[in-house]
């Protein structure tokens, strides 16, 4: 992952809902803070690596699924 990226959670993490989406704004190791909008405000999540997507994989696995179309 590399900060800018769009990225979707997998599971709930923080109090974001699975399937948020939101984008990297730092990286360290395993852990990534990823800032997600909310109706108030933008929200700071800690998240590791293995529970975010990048949005293209989130779509395409998707659409395999035949979710959301």
């Amino acid at each position: 992952m590399e900060v800018g990226e769009t990225v979707v959670l997998l599971s709930d993490v923080d109090g974001m809902p699975a399937g948020k989406e939101g984008r990297v704004m730092r990286v360290r190791g395993d852990m990534l803070l990823i800032g997600c909008r909310s109706a108030q405000r933008l929200e700071l999540v800690l998240a590791r690596s293995w529970e975010v997507l990048p949005e293209h994989k989130w779509r395409r696995l998707r659409k395999r699924e035949g979710i959301g179309q």
